[in-house]
């Protein structure tokens, strides 16, 4: 990943729910092109991480005292850091659906729906990256909550699924660039009773880590 002056963008009013997105590219290996055997522009990697049910204040980068992300702290403070932006639907399968199509949700059809089906006829960018030569593949969660089989589709529209991303690069042939999508289950996850407390969380008090418009009371 090439290092830049961190940058913050504006772009609209904010109202992050569903997820957080990072994106990061690395430089990948240069290719032959042809008989002649010239070599051609760079490809890059692409590896993104998609948290499940994370709410934007909730990362360092925005002053979270009680969450931990020094990876994506990292790459915020090193790239370009959105800090205004949209998911295109506030529900795990059409917001995916719109993520891997580049298409507004009430344009898929059925994907449209939680518990759904994206069907084959909506192109998605890995298999788009696929065809040109890249490795695609995902861990975790990918396009889901639904089913594949309905839509047409062999396999989840994020890529064949890997255990995890090392397993993924262990597999890679030599000199080929990859695509992969890393969806975190977490924090969309059991919690044990009173953790939030234990690790610095004040519901009652509404400060910047819990704002008050997020507390439920404790039972």
């Amino acid at each position: 990943m090439k290092s830049t002056r961190s940058r913050q963008i504006t772009v609209g009013r904010a109202f992050l729910v569903a997820w957080i997105l990072l994106v990061v590219s690395v430089p990948g290996t240069r290719r032959s092109s042809g008989a002649a055997g010239r070599v051609s522009s760079d490809r890059p990697n692409i590896l993104f991480c998609i948290s499940d049910d994370q709410s934007w204040p909730h990362v360092g980068a925005a002053q979270d005292t009680v969450v931990k992300t020094p990876a994506f702290d990292r790459v915020a403070g090193s790239g370009v850091l959105l800090t205004h932006a949209f998911v295109d639907a506030p529900s795990c399968t059409p917001s995916r659906s719109a993520i891997l199509t580049g298409q507004h949700m009430w344009r898929l059809a059925a994907a449209g729906n939680l518990h759904s089906t994206l069907r084959a006829k909506f192109q998605v960018y890995p298999e788009i990256l696929e065809k040109a030569g890249y490795v695609v593949g995902y861990s975790g969660k990918g396009w889901s909550p639904g089913r594949v089989e309905p839509g047409g589709r062999a396999r989840n529209p994020a890529g064949p699924r890997f255990r995890d991303f090392q397993t993924f690069l262990a597999q890679m042939p030599s000199g080929s660039s990859f695509c992969y999508w890393l969806g975190s289950h977490y924090p969309h996850r059991p919690y044990p009773p009173g953790s939030g407390l234990r690790a610095g969380k004040r519901p009652h008090y509404g400060n910047k880590s819990n704002p008050a418009w997020t507390v439920t009371e404790p039972r």
